[in-house]
C-alpha cells in the first residue's frame, strides 16, 4: 500500500483556507480585533520564515468562536468551504488527487480541524488530520485541545494513527519549510512551488521539486 500524505494550504489547495477563514470572519463581523490585519501580516510573516508561534496563532483564530455552539460554527463553516473549495481547487489539485486515485490520502494540516474536515470530505479525502479545538458543553473554548498540528506534531499524529499497518511506500507533499519533518519521514518527498527555504533544501537533497503554479 502506498500512502500519500497531502499538506493542505498552497499545496493539495491552490491558496489559504485558514487565511481565507480569518478574512471571512473579520468582514462578517466574527472578528473584534481591531488589529486583526496587521497581526494576520505579522502570523504570515513568521509562519513563512519558520518561527510562528503555533498556539498564540491558533488561539487567536479561536477567539472568534469562543462560547459558541460546535452547530453554530459548522452552519457557518459548510458554506465557507464550498466557496473555498470552488475557489482554490485548480488543475493541480485535480492531478494529483487523479494520480493518487489508487492509493491511500490523508490530508494533514495546521488548519483548524473543522475546516480541514469539510475540505477533505469535498475534495473525497477520507482520513484527515488538523488542529483540534478544545470543546467543553458542546461549545468551543477558545483553546487548542492537545498540540497544533505542525511541524512534528504532524509525524506524531500519523504514527499513531497508522499503528500496526503495512505500508509499502509513503509519499508527502508540501509547499512550507515548516513540513520538513513530514518530508523528511516519509520515502518520497515531492515539494510544491516550495518557499525559498524548503527550496534550498529540496535541491540539495534531489526532492522532486514541483512548479506547476508558477505563472511566468
Amino acid at each position: 500500500m502506498t500512502l500519500v500524505f497531502f499538506d493542505m494550504d498552497d499545496t493539495l489547495l491552490a491558496g489559504d483556507a485558514e487565511a481565507a477563514w480569518a478574512k471571512y470572519m473579520a468582514e462578517n463581523g466574527l472578528m473584534q480585533d481591531e488589529g486583526f490585519a496587521e497581526k494576520i501580516r505579522r502570523f504570515d510573516e513568521d509562519y513563512r520564515r519558520g518561527d510562528l508561534d503555533f498556539s498564540v496563532y491558533t488561539e487567536f483564530l479561536l477567539s472568534p468562536i469562543k462560547g459558541m455552539t460546535v452547530q453554530e460554527v459548522q452552519d457557518i463553516v459548510q458554506p465557507f468551504c464550498l466557496t473555498i473549495v470552488e475557489e482554490f481547487k485548480d488543475s493541480t489539485s485535480q492531478g494529483l488527487l487523479d494520480k493518487h486515485s489508487s492509493d491511500e490520502c490523508l490530508i494533514t494540516s495546521g488548519t483548524l480541524s473543522f475546516i480541514v474536515k469539510e475540505v477533505a470530505n469535498l475534495l473525497g479525502v477520507e482520513t484527515f488530520f488538523g488542529t483540534d479545538p478544545e470543546v467543553k458543553e458542546g461549545c468551543y473554548t477558545g483553546k487548542v485541545s492537545g498540540n497544533p498540528n505542525f511541524g512534528e506534531e504532524k509525524v506524531t499524529k500519523i504514527k499513531k494513527w497508522l499503528g500496526d499497518r503495512r505500508v509499502t511506500e509513503t509519499v508527502a507533499y508540501s509547499d512550507s519549510i515548516n513540513d520538513l519533518p513530514l518530508l523528511n519521514f516519509s520515502s518520497k518527498a515531492v515539494v510544491l512551488n516550495p518557499d525559498s527555504k524548503l527550496r534550498e533544501v529540496a535541491i540539495s537533497l534531489g526532492w522532486e521539486i514541483n512548479d506547476s503554479r508558477i505563472v511566468n
